[in-house]
C-alpha cells in the first residue's frame, strides 16, 4: 500500500484535511499579532539600519503596539492551559483570506466564547453600555469584540449545521482596574481581567447539550470553517524570532503610551551633598561668649554650695547640705575642672578660626 495523502476520502465522499487541522491546532497564542510586529520592525530597520546593532534592538514606535498585543496573547495563552481536558481551545484563528483572526477561540461546558485579548499595563479601564475607556480614552473594543463573535457564530453554524450561540469576551491584560458600568443584564460582551478569566469562563453555563457541543468542536477544528489556507505560514519560525525580539527589547513598562517607544529608564542624578554653611566670626564670638557664661554659672554654682557648707550648723536641718557637700565633693570638684577645661578648649579653638577667617579675607 502507498503514503495516505494529507487530504484522506471519508466515506460520506469529503475530503478531511489533516494537514490543515494540524497547522490550525499548532498556531501559538499571539502568533498574527507577533508576525505584524516582526514585519513592521524589518520594514524600519530597513529605513533606519541603526535600530539594530550587535549591542541593541531598539524597537520601532510602529511596532510597539504589535509588541504588546503579541505579548499579550502569549500572556492569556498561558492562562487558558488551566482549563481541563474538557475545553477546546485554539489560538490565532485565522479568518478569511485576509489578515483578521480571533485571538482565542474556547470551547467548553460554560458555552463557546471569542476571546479579544487587549495589553495595557497599569490603566484604568471603564466600560459603559457603548462603550470602553482606558485612561480616559475611547476604545473601539465594544464593538470589535462583537463582529469578531458574530462572525464566529455564523461560521461555525453553518459548519455545524445548527445555530451556535457565541459569547464575545474582551480579556484585559495588566490594567490596574476595571470598572464595568452596564447592568447585568446588559452585557452580552463580557470585559474581564486577565487573571479572572479561567475563573470567570468555567462559572458560565451553557443550554447546548454535550452532543451539540462535541460537534461545535469538530466544525472548530475544520480549516475550512475559518480560512482559505491556515498552512500559509510557519509558525514556529516566527514566534522563535519574535522570542529572540523579546529577549533584546524586554519587557514594556507599566503605564506607557502603547504608540510610542517604552522609555528608557532615567538614571537619577548623583544626590548634591549640602554643606553647612559656614559660620560667621560674630556667630563663633558669641559661641565662645555662651561658653563663657555657662562655666561661670556652673562655678557660682560651686561656690555658693561650698560657702553654705563652711557655715556651722545650727539645727539638724542646717546639717544636711554640709553633709551632701562632703558626700558630693569629688564630683562637683571633677565638673568644675571639666567645665573649665571645655571652656579654654573651645575658647581656644574660636579665637584661632575667627583668625584664619579674617586672615584667608585679606
Amino acid at each position: 500500500m502507498g503514503d495516505v495523502p494529507a487530504e484522506a476520502v471519508t466515506t460520506a465522499g469529503t475530503r478531511t484535511d489533516f494537514a490543515g487541522i494540524n497547522a490550525l491546532s499548532s498556531r501559538p497564542a499571539g502568533y498574527a499579532v507577533a508576525l505584524k510586529c516582526l514585519e513592521v520592525q524589518h520594514a524600519a530597520e530597513q529605513q533606519n539600519p541603526s535600530l539594530r546593532t550587535e549591542e541593541r534592538v531598539i524597537l520601532h514606535g510602529d511596532a510597539w503596539p504589535w509588541y504588546r498585543g503579541a505579548l499579550g496573547e502569549i500572556a492569556v495563552g498561558a492562562l487558558l492551559q488551566e482549563l481541563g481536558p474538557e475545553w477546546f481551545v485554539r489560538h490565532s484563528v485565522p479568518i478569511g483570506a485576509g489578515t483578521k483572526d480571533v485571538d482565542h477561540l474556547v470551547i467548553g461546558p460554560g458555552g463557546v466564547f471569542a476571546i479579544n485579548t487587549k495589553h495595557h499595563a497599569g490603566a484604568a479601564v471603564w466600560v459603559g453600555d457603548r462603550v470602553l475607556r482606558v485612561n480616559g480614552a475611547n476604545k473601539p473594543y465594544l464593538s470589535a469584540a462583537h463582529r469578531d463573535g458574530a462572525d464566529v457564530g455564523r461560521r461555525l453554524s453553518v459548519k455545524s449545521g445548527f445555530p451556535v450561540p457565541v459569547t464575545s469576551v474582551i480579556a484585559l491584560v495588566g490594567v490596574s482596574s476595571l470598572k464595568d458600568s452596564r447592568s447585568p443584564r446588559d452585557r452580552s460582551i463580557a470585559v474581564v481581567d486577565a487573571h479572572s478569566l479561567v475563573a470567570w469562563l468555567t462559572a458560565q453555563s451553557t443550554p447546548l447539550a454535550a452532543t451539540k457541543r462535541e460537534l461545535i468542536k469538530l466544525a472548530a477544528e475544520e480549516p475550512g470553517t475559518w480560512h482559505v489556507d491556515p498552512r500559509a505560514a510557519d509558525t514556529l519560525r516566527v514566534m522563535q524570532r519574535f522570542e529572540r525580539l523579546v529577549a533584546r527589547v524586554g519587557l514594556p513598562e507599566s503605564g506607557a503610551n502603547a504608540n510610542t517607544p517604552a522609555p528608557r529608564k532615567k538614571r537619577r542624578p548623583p544626590a548634591r551633598r549640602t554643606s553647612q554653611p559656614r559660620p560667621t566670626r560674630r556667630a563663633i564670638l558669641l559661641h565662645v561668649l555662651r561658653l563663657w557664661a555657662v562655666a561661670t554659672a556652673v562655678l557660682v554654682g560651686i561656690l555658693i554650695l561650698r560657702g553654705i557648707a563652711n557655715q556651722p550648723c545650727t539645727s539638724p536641718t542646717g546639717c544636711i547640705i554640709p553633709s551632701m557637700y562632703a558626700a558630693w565633693k569629688p564630683l562637683l570638684m571633677l565638673i568644675g575642672v571639666a567645665v573649665g577645661g571645655s571652656t579654654i578648649v573651645g575658647t581656644v579653638l574660636g579665637l584661632m578660626r575667627a583668625a584664619a577667617m579674617a586672615f584667608t579675607r585679606r
